[in-house]
């Protein structure tokens, strides 16, 4: 556990994603410092999700995954799937924007490719689409097609540089968070930063890419902001 006085944490959240980043930080007694170091755009191909919009429609996909609030924006502003699809959603805010288009899923609070798998029970002849990044996850993938499932990705938006560096408020942070590998990449943190500033991972694939370049996080959540400031408390 990191040091309970930890007041201003830095967290490289998508300014599209960071609706009520502050006032979760503020109902775990800390101030959020929204640091974008990616924006979102329009995938490089749009055909994957048109071909997912498609099956959707008729009815050729019976789970369907969201791993963020973006995902579901983008295809939603597409198609509105069926009720009888079985939707799983990434974390408590992928829920929320699922509600917001009327519709319901479960949740999911831990994030990892084996326990998606394992939560999501008999899979088998199952078809998978899942709406995400563009940043593929083929563990994920092989985890759900090793239980039999037929797998139907599609990035729904990429995520691009925002010429941001988070270095340009560690001296006035008392931590950071970082929300994915590539926010972490793009910051422009380093070894030197980590021995003044507590350093805390999303998830285990962040907290791999801090590990390449010799960061030891301090902690590394299940794959939600919430779970990062559960850990804090």
């Amino acid at each position: 556990m990191c040091d309970f006085r930890i007041v201003r944490i830095a967290v490289t959240k998508l300014e599209e994603k960071s609706e009520g980043i502050p006032e979760l930080f503020r109902r775990f007694g800390h101030e959020a410092v929204i640091i974008s170091t990616m924006r979102a755009a329009d995938p490089s191909d749009i055909e994957p999700l048109v071909r997912l919009c498609d099956m959707i429609s008729k009815g050729k996909i019976d789970i369907l995954i969201f791993t963020s609030s973006l995902g579901v924006e983008k295809l939603f502003g597409r198609i509105f799937p069926d009720k009888k699809i079985r939707i799983v959603s990434v974390g408590p805010k992928t829920a929320k924007k699922v509600e917001e288009f009327g519709s319901k899923s479960e949740v999911i609070e831990k994030f990892s490719s084996e326990n998606f798998a394992d939560y999501l029970g008999d899979i088998a002849g199952k078809t998978i689409g899942i709406a995400r990044a563009e940043v593929p996850n083929l563990e994920l993938i092989l985890s759900l097609e090793s239980k039999g499932a037929v797998v139907v990705e599609a990035p729904a938006y990429r995520l691009e540089p925002a010429g941001n560096s988070i270095l340009k408020v560690l001296d006035n942070v008392d931590a950071v968070i970082f929300t994915s590998a590539k926010s972490f990449e793009l910051s422009g943190f380093g070894k030197v930063n980590a021995k003044k500033t507590k350093v805390i991972a999303i998830g285990e694939k962040t907290a791999v890419a801090m590990r390449k370049l010799g960061i030891r996080p301090d902690l590394v959540g299940n794959g939600t902001i919430e779970d990062c400031l559960l850990a804090l408390a």
